[in-house]
């Protein structure tokens, strides 16, 4: 069954009722939730900085298929970040 025109307009306008400060809030709400029941994490107490490593491509793939299983499974590291710092960290104290 088709709409009317006029049944067209009235849900338009129902839409349009949504102010913009109305649909900022929302996303400034939705923005940083947690998916699920887990709370969000503490932010580091130590800064984070950016760099770039090159690995060989069959390394990436297993960084990237653990830190997924780890997600899947909720257990941490979840990420390819995570998990090459927590390597790196500790291989360092490893070797001091």
């Amino acid at each position: 069954m088709l709409k009317k025109p006029s049944d067209k307009n009235r849900s338009l306008r129902a839409a349009d009722a949504v102010t913009e400060d109305q649909a900022d809030r929302l996303a400034s709400q939705l923005a940083d939730k947690p998916y699920g029941d887990e709370k969000r994490q503490e932010e580091p107490l130590e800064k984070l900085a950016r760099t770039s490593i090159s690995l060989p491509e069959a390394l990436l793939r297993q960084c990237e298929d653990t830190a997924l299983s780890n997600k899947r499974n909720g257990i941490e590291p979840k990420n390819v970040s995570a998990l090459i710092r927590a390597a790196l960290e500790k291989y360092l104290k490893i070797n001091k």
